[in-house]
């Protein structure tokens, strides 16, 4: 990453995805931006998954996932991030493990929150993928804003040691 240099201002691409991704969920969550429905505690992300994750935060973690994931991939629609939210299904037997696509409703869900809130809106002038989703202008602003503190906090942290 490029944390280590001196300037003033980050992207989302200049940070490690990890730092990103739990700021930005905390963000969404002290500020009250994301309505979270009920029928989110009972679901699982797919269908090679038992249970329900255990993690009570776990909604704003996968809202900001895919924040950062349509924001480096524009164009990116609903069964392309199944695909990469997916895993392997295991206890198949005999069977040999199998990519299993995630959840579909989350994520769709997730998307429909981002647009709610202006970080992400529908790209009307694309004919090859309807549908489709990018970073809104005030969404950009935003999540490189929260990249660039995640940004200079790490830098501090590097300094300290």
């Amino acid at each position: 990453m490029i944390v280590d240099r001196e300037q003033s201002f980050y992207t989302v691409k200049d940070v490690p995805a990890e730092e990103f991704i739990r700021a930005y969920a905390s963000h969404l969550k002290k500020n009250n931006k994301i309505e979270v429905p009920q029928w989110l505690s009972y679901v699982t992300n797919g269908p090679r998954n038992e249970l329900a994750p255990q993690d009570e935060d776990w909604v704003f973690i996968r809202v900001a996932s895919v924040a950062r994931k349509i924001y480096l991939r524009r164009n990116i629609g609903v069964s392309t991030l199944r695909h990469i939210y997916g895993g392997r299904q295991r206890n198949l037997g005999n069977v040999p493990e199998r990519h299993r696509a995630s959840a579909g409703k989350v994520i769709r869900w997730s998307m429909q929150a981002l647009e709610k809130i202006g970080v992400v809106k529908k790209d009307k002038k694309n004919q090859l993928k309807k549908g489709s989703r990018l970073i809104s202008k005030e969404g950009q602003t935003d999540l490189n804003r929260i990249a660039t503190t995640v940004a200079k906090q790490l830098r501090e942290a590097r300094q300290q040691n």
